[in-house]
């Protein structure tokens, strides 16, 4: 069928602000080729669809989506910084810690930005926001939960300000060390709708009590509170060492929903730092990496790789945090 449109809000036209409507193409629902399959839908599995637009929102696009916010007049829009994309020149920006022990504790506990930005409209606008890395928004109605964990750096924003974020110790020393959630487990509640970014296909589940699910560290987006996260290891001594997949998984015992995605942002920087080193998949698991570093070597001749373009010697060893490149080290 013809794709549904959706209003996309007010352009600037020759300094004067005018509305206009712009036809976005929406999908009515999922394509058949991306529905799941049904043996993951017999095992309690269902495809993430909390829609496309609601009330004062709209996700456009297919892969790196962007979050359109409509707000009215007064209306505002929390995100994390850096997220803009666009907005009109009559939304102003104010900065925002959620208190002050809250923020320090966001900070240095959960990796988090100790600050949020407030989008404030002074008249009815459109605020788009996009995620930190190319993935997909996804939306989440924080009425219909008693709060979530959620992993570090997957909220995008929330509509309004009154989402309430929270830091808690992980459950033990293993899970803190080995479940890939970090040391500090980052939770969110509240009424209003927020949204997290998330990568590849995003499936669900709904655990019965006592029900167990082990997975790859790094796809778990977010987990009810009533849900015990906790990892075991990945078999014997063989396994863990030549399985690919690492010494340890996670593992999410029920009642309670689990949000799992297929593509984390870990696994797209693996794979993209490997393509452009040259290397084979990494075999190790896990979701740490090698990155490069490039240094100038004229000590030992023997070990120069290439030349920069002033004819000095570069030696690249595998090193965490850069990328070579004309023997200039490029953050990544």
């Amino acid at each position: 069928g013809q794709p549904q449109t959706a209003w996309a809000g007010p352009q600037q036209t020759h300094g004067a602000s005018r509305a206009a409507e712009i036809p976005v193409a929406v999908p009515a629902e999922i394509p058949q080729q991306m529905r799941m399959g049904g043996a993951l839908q017999k095992s309690g599995f269902v495809q993430s669809d909390h829609g496309r637009s609601g009330e004062g929102w709209e996700i456009v696009g297919e892969d790196s989506q962007i979050l359109v916010a409509r707000l009215a007049a007064g209306g505002e829009l929390m995100a994390e910084p850096g997220g803009l994309l666009t907005k009109a020149s009559t939304t102003h920006p104010s900065v925002n810690m959620g208190g002050l022990s809250t923020g320090f504790k966001r900070c240095c506990c959960a990796e988090e930005s100790c600050f949020r930005i407030i989008w404030k409209a002074q008249q009815p606008d459109i605020v788009s926001v996009t995620p930190y890395f190319p993935a997909k928004v996804l939306p989440i109605d924080l009425s219909k939960h008693s709060g979530l964990f959620v992993k570090k750096k997957a909220w995008v924003a929330s509509l309004g300000r009154d989402t309430e974020f929270g830091v808690e110790p992980a459950p033990s020393c293993a899970t803190a060390c080995c479940a890939g959630q970090g040391c500090f487990l980052t939770s969110i509640k509240g009424k209003d709708m927020s949204f997290l970014s998330i990568g590849g296909t995003v499936v669900e589940k709904t655990l019965a009590d006592g029900e167990q699910l082990v997975l790859e560290q790094s796809s778990l987006v977010a987990w009810a509170p009533t849900v015990r996260l906790d990892v075991i290891r990945t078999g014997n001594c063989c396994t863990m060492c030549c399985g690919g997949q690492g010494l340890f998984q996670a593992r999410v015992t029920g009642p309670g929903l689990v949000i799992i995605q297929s593509m984390s942002f870990e696994k797209a920087r693996q794979a993209y730092m490997q393509a452009a080193l040259g290397q084979k998949p990494s075999q190790s698991g896990g979701i740490g990496m090698p990155k490069a570093e490039c240094h100038a070597q004229t000590e030992s001749p023997r070990q120069v790789n290439s030349n920069d373009e002033t004819g000095v010697p570069v030696h690249c060893t595998a090193q965490r945090g850069t990328l070579p490149l004309s023997g200039v080290q490029f953050m990544f």
